[in-house]
C-alpha cells in the first residue's frame, strides 16, 4: 500500500505555480488541438476560396460524360444496324472536320457516322489506292474524305472527294 501513496503523491505534486503536471498535460491537449483546428480551418478557407483545389460550392464545374453515337471506327463500316446510312472517312486534324460534323448534325433525319483516318486504329484501311466497289470490311482501303452509303450492309455509293461529299448532303 506503501507503493500506492507514493504514485499519488508523484501525480499530485505542484510545481512551482502550484499546478500539477496532469493539468499541465490537459493545457497541452487543449492547446495542441486548437491549434490543429486553426490549421484545418485555414487550410478549408485557402483550399475553397484563394487557390479553388476544393470545390465545395461549385457544382458547374462537374463534367458530365455524353456518349457520341457519330464517330465510329472503320471497322464498324458495314457492321451497323441500320438499314441505310452513311459513313464520311475524314482526318480531324483536317479543314473539313468539323463541317462533316456539323453536316452530321443538321441531317438528323438521316443516319451518317464519321471515322476518323488520323485515329491509329483506323489506318489498317487507309490507302493510296482505293476500293470503290468494297462490300466487306475486309477489302476495305479508303482515301481521306470518302463517302460510302451502306444500304442492308452493302456498299450503294462510293463517293470521293470534299466538294462531292458536301454537295450529297445540300
Amino acid at each position: 500500500m506503501a507503493k500506492g501513496k507514493n504514485n499519488k503523491e508523484i501525480n499530485t505534486k505542484k510545481n512551482k505555480k502550484g499546478t500539477t503536471y496532469i493539468d499541465e498535460l490537459k493545457k497541452l491537449g487543449i492547446i495542441s488541438g486548437i491549434i490543429v483546428l486553426i490549421i484545418g480551418i485555414l487550410y478549408l478557407i485557402v483550399g475553397i476560396f484563394i487557390t479553388k483545389d476544393i470545390k465545395w460550392f461549385d457544382k458547374e464545374d462537374e463534367i458530365t460524360e455524353t456518349i457520341q453515337y457519330k464517330e465510329i471506327l472503320a471497322g464498324e463500316t458495314f457492321n451497323k444496324n441500320n438499314e441505310e446510312y452513311y459513313v464520311i472517312f475524314a482526318d480531324s486534324t483536317g479543314n473539313y472536320y468539323t463541317l462533316y460534323e456539323t453536316i452530321i448534325d443538321n441531317n438528323s433525319d438521316k443516319k451518317i457516322y464519321i471515322v476518323d483516318t488520323a485515329n491509329p486504329l483506323n489506318t489498317l484501311y487507309i490507302s493510296d489506292e482505293t476500293n470503290s466497289n468494297v462490300q466487306q470490311i475486309s477489302d476495305l482501303k479508303v482515301k481521306s474524305d470518302t463517302l460510302i452509303k451502306i444500304q442492308n450492309k452493302q456498299n450503294v455509293l462510293y463517293i470521293e472527294g470534299k466538294n462531292e461529299i458536301i454537295n450529297q448532303f445540300k
